[in-house]
C-alpha cells in the first residue's frame, strides 16, 4: 500500500475492511492522491513544458546577447568614432535584428496579410541585407560566444571561488561546460533533501499518532485501576481533611481579627481620640442649637397658618411693599451718587 495512511496495528486489526478498501485504492492512485493515468500526463506535460522552455531560454539568451552587443557597440561609437565598415556591419546587423522582431510580432502565415497588409515574405524582401545574414551571423557568432564564455566564467568563480587563479584559469572552460550538470545535481540533491524531510516529517506525525493511542491506553488502563482499587480509608482521610481545613480557616480568622485590632490601634491613638471627643462635642453643641431653631420656626410657622388665608395677602403684600423700599432705597441712592458726582465736575 503506497498511500500516505497512518494506521497502527490495532487500526489494522479492528478494520480489516477498510484495509482492503485501501488497498485496492492503492493500485489506482499514487502518493500524491491522483490517479497513475493523471500522474503520468502531467508527467509527460512537465517534460514538453521543460523543452519548450529550454527553447525559449536558449533563444531569449541569444536575443538579450545580441542586444547588449549591440549596445556596448553603440556605447564605444560615442568614444571612438567607428570605421565605415563597422559602422555599415552594425547598421545591418540592427536592420536584422528589427526585421526579426517585426515577423514575431506579425503571428501570422506567411502567405495571410497581417497589419497593414504586411506578412513574413514582405518583411524579408524590405531587408536590403537579407542576403548577407549567412556572413553576418559568422562574424557575429564568434563576439557573442566569446561573451557568453565570459559569463560562464563569472557564474564557475561565483559558485566555486578559485582558490589558486593560475590553475583556475586552465580549467575554467571545463567547469563552465560542467556547470549545468552540477547545478542540475545540486538541485535534484535539494529535492532529494525535500522528499526526505517530507517522509522524516510523516515518520514523525505516524509515531506521534501511536504514542498518543499508546497514552491513551494507559490513561483507560489507569483510570480502570482507579475504579476497581480505591482507598479503602477514603472517609477518614476526608475527615481528616475536613478537620484540617476547620482549624485552617479558624486560625485565618483569628489571624484577621488579630491584624483588623492592630490596623485599629495604629490609626485611632490618644491623641486622635481626644481630638474626636472635642470634636464630637462641639458637633453636639451645633445639633442641640439647630434642634432649638428649628422648634422655633415651627412654632412660628404654626402661628401663621393659625392666623388663616387672609394673612398670606398680607405677607405678599408686606413682601412687595417691603420690595418697593429697597428699590427706592436704591434709587435714593444712585441719585445721591450722582449728585455729588455732578457736584464735584463742576
Amino acid at each position: 500500500m503506497s498511500l500516505p495512511v497512518h494506521m497502527t496495528g490495532s487500526d489494522v486489526r479492528k478494520n480489516p475492511e477498510f484495509v482492503k478498501l485501501l488497498q485496492a485504492v492503492s493500485s489506482h492512485l499514487g502518493p500524491n492522491g491522483m490517479s497513475k493515468q493523471a500522474t503520468q500526463d502531467i508527467q509527460m506535460a512537465k517534460e514538453r513544458l521543460q523543452r519548450e522552455k529550454r527553447q525559449y531560454l536558449q533563444q531569449l539568451l541569444l536575443y538579450d546577447e545580441l542586444q547588449e552587443l549591440l549596445l556596448e557597440k553603440d556605447i564605444q561609437n560615442l568614444e571612438i568614432n567607428p570605421t565605415s565598415a563597422n559602422a555599415q556591419f552594425q547598421e545591418a546587423v540592427k536592420t536584422c535584428l528589427y526585421t526579426a522582431e517585426l515577423e514575431n510580432y506579425l503571428l501570422t502565415d506567411e502567405d495571410t496579410p497581417g497589419l497593414l497588409g504586411l506578412n513574413k515574405e514582405t518583411l524579408k524582401k524590405a531587408n536590403p541585407h537579407r542576403h548577407r545574414v549567412a556572413s553576418i551571423q559568422q562574424r557575429l557568432i564568434p563576439q557573442i560566444e566569446e561573451n557568453l564564455q565570459h559569463k560562464c566564467q563569472s557564474l564557475v568563480e561565483f559558485h566555486q571561488p578559485p582558490i589558486d587563479q593560475e590553475s583556475c584559469d586552465k580549467l575554467i572552460f571545463a567547469k563552465a561546460t560542467k556547470l549545468p550538470d552540477i547545478l542540475q545535481s545540486e538541485s535534484r540533491q535539494l529535492e532529494e533533501e525535500k522528499t526526505n524531510l517530507k517522509f522524516a516529517q510523516a515518520k514523525r506525525d505516524k509515531q506521534f499518532w501511536q504514542y498518543f493511542q499508546a497514552m491513551m491506553d494507559c490513561i483507560t488502563t489507569l483510570e480502570k485501576l482507579i475504579k476497581k482499587h480505591r482507598l479503602k480509608f477514603q472517609a477518614d482521610s476526608d475527615s481528616v481533611t475536613s478537620d484540617w481545613m476547620s482549624v485552617r480557616c479558624q486560625a485565618m480568622c483569628l489571624k484577621i481579627r488579630f491584624f483588623k485590632a492592630q490596623l485599629l490601634c495604629d490609626t485611632y491613638t490618644k491623641e486622635v481620640v481626644e481630638t474626636h471627643k472635642h470634636i464630637k462635642k462641639h458637633l453636639s453643641h451645633e445639633y442641640h442649637e439647630n434642634e432649638k431653631e428649628l422648634n422655633q420656626v415651627s412654632q412660628a410657622l404654626q402661628s401663621y397658618q393659625s392666623l388663616g388665608m387672609g394673612f398670606d395677602k398680607m405677607v405678599q403684600e408686606y413682601d412687595q411693599l417691603q420690595a418697593e423700599i429697597d428699590n427706592k432705597r436704591w434709587a435714593l441712592s444712585e441719585f445721591k451718587t450722582s449728585m455729588a458726582s455732578a457736584d464735584d465736575w463742576r
